[in-house]
């Protein structure tokens, strides 16, 4: 942030209180939460409602940005409708509301602040008869014409300022015709699964299509990352480097998790103590039966029919998931035997202690985490973590980068050099479509024994175990399955050709 810009804008680091009822009238029957009044004489109070005593959760809110006007004063408007914004609570994710979002619209509200004093424009005048002379208007045309400016940036710095005036227009003793702000019109998105959804499209909006860029010959594009399974020599030598005592046992396990089944990093760091006793429990109850077949519609909620541990993540269980997402995650019964012995030994149990010493009695022992780092801290911190409000910067997997480097000064040099840790669900995709062609039966007249597929049940098992929304998705690795082994020769050909004579 310039200089300019942060003299205008701070951070209020935390706000209490904020769910409660003020007022500066005593009433012993209404109002017995009595509060001094800072830098207050003695005698002067301010008062809560009773109700606000009969709320345990933490009402405060924190980092809320605040905004002065040129002279020093408090932006009276844009305070009271980012205070606002933070209020608006929502708990279906199973996480707390933060304030990252309205940082960033503060940041960008107080741009166009700082473009109407340098055109000396009234930002609440707009009586001009003609669009262009009014503020919105000029703003938008100045963005337009600025190279640094996108047009993705440009709507979005348009639409954090008509969501201004549009608080603005609701407030008393405001006047304030929205249409003289921006023109608008109501359309409806029609997704591919038939979904429809309504959006209000506004005249200055601008076209920010654009071509995506081809994905590279060998991978798949999978929520906007492409992303190449390891071939089976690949994955051999990572398993053999993982096996050689290079990677302590959590590391091992992280990737090993990855591998096993298909599930992002939020999902592997926000496992819980809880998670892998329910994991383990389930086995119990599993290596006891004698049969897969006809088992309680509760039993199948925490064991596969091919045997796998389900354990449900996303939502309110503590494990994130991408967009919060419900997700049904199939462990082998192998690797949950080898995450419980490592979640009761010592080396666990020094983390989770580490962890209590900084940071107190703030998660129960169900609700640790099951990976921590050796200064005990969180890898990725969950949204129902009680600090996730309270911090600016939270880690969000950063260990998966040292991981990687680790790999790298283990690996061959014929490992490949793109690869990431998100590429480990690929592969487990690529692995889990091998085991399952096996299983298909292409003989439409063939009775199929229990295990046994018909073509296309592959797709839907891959596409339940990725928790992808659309079959296409699915379709695509698919795609590059049957072809995998014919697309890499052809990449390595082309490469020793492009390099040759470099090295």
């Amino acid at each position: 942030m310039d200089k300019r810009k942060s003299n205008r804008l701070i951070t209020l680091s935390r706000l209490d209180y904020t769910a409660g009822d003020v007022t500066t009238i005593p009433d012993k029957s209404d109002y017995p939460i009595r509060v001094p009044l800072e830098k207050g004489n003695a005698d002067e109070f301010y008062f809560m409602h009773k109700e606000y005593s009969l709320t345990n959760s933490d009402d405060s809110v924190y980092h809320l940005p605040f905004i002065f006007n040129e002279c020093g004063t408090p932006w009276y408007e844009a305070n009271l409708y980012f205070y606002e914004r933070s209020m608006e609570e929502d708990f279906s994710r199973g996480g707390y509301k933060t304030t990252d979002e309205i940082r960033i619209d503060a940041s960008m509200l107080l741009d166009y602040k700082l473009f109407c004093e340098d055109e000396c424009i009234d930002y609440l005048d707009f009586s001009a008869s003609r669009a262009a002379k009014r503020p919105s208007y000029r703003y938008s045309q100045y963005l337009l014409h600025r190279d640094d400016v996108s047009p993705k940036n440009l709507n979005k710095r348009t639409l954090v300022v008509y969501k201004f005036y549009e608080f603005i227009s609701k407030l008393p003793g405001y006047s304030l015709d929205m249409t003289r702000v921006d023109k608008t019109k109501q359309a409806f998105i029609i997704f591919q699964n038939g979904f429809k959804k309504q959006v209000t499209l506004r005249s200055q909006t601008v076209n920010a299509s654009y071509q995506q860029k081809p994905v590279p010959i060998g991978y798949v594009r999978d929520g906007g990352e492409d992303l190449r399974p390891l071939s089976n020599g690949q994955c051999d030598e990572l398993i053999d480097v993982l096996n050689s005592g290079v990677f302590s046992v959590d590391e091992r396990l992280i990737h090993l998790i990855a591998l096993n089944t298909g599930c992002r990093k939020q999902s592997i760091f926000t496992m819980r103590m809880k998670h892998i006793n329910q994991l383990f429990k389930s086995l119990e109850v599993a290596e006891g039966l004698e049969s897969l077949h006809n088992i309680s519609q509760e039993l199948k909620d925490e064991i596969s029919a091919d045997g796998t541990l389900v354990l449900k993540a996303g939502g309110k269980t503590g494990i994130d998931t991408k967009n919060g997402k419900p997700q049904k995650l199939h462990f082998p019964r192998s690797l949950v035997r080898q995450i419980h012995t490592y979640a009761f030994s010592k080396e666990s149990a020094k983390r989770r202690k580490l962890f209590e010493q900084q940071y107190g009695d703030i998660l129960s022992e169900d609700d640790m985490y099951l990976f921590l780092s050796t200064n005990g801290n969180c890898h990725y911190m969950a949204k129902n973590d009680p600090r996730y409000r309270q911090v600016k910067t939270r880690p969000k997997g950063e260990h998966t980068d040292y991981l990687k480097e680790k790999l790298f000064r283990n690996v061959s040099a014929s490992f490949p050099k793109s690869f990431t840790f998100h590429w480990q669900r690929a592969t487990f995709a690529y692995q889990y479509y091998q085991h399952l062609s096996r299983l298909v039966v292409y003989n439409g007249k063939t009775k199929l024994k229990p295990g046994q597929l018909r073509p296309g049940d592959e797709i839907r098992k891959i596409q339940i175990r990725l928790h992808h929304t659309n079959r296409e998705t699915t379709e695509h690795y698919l795609k590059l399955f049957v072809e995998f082994d014919d697309k890499l020769v052809a990449q390595d050909g082309y490469e020793e050709i492009l390099f040759k004579g470099i090295f």
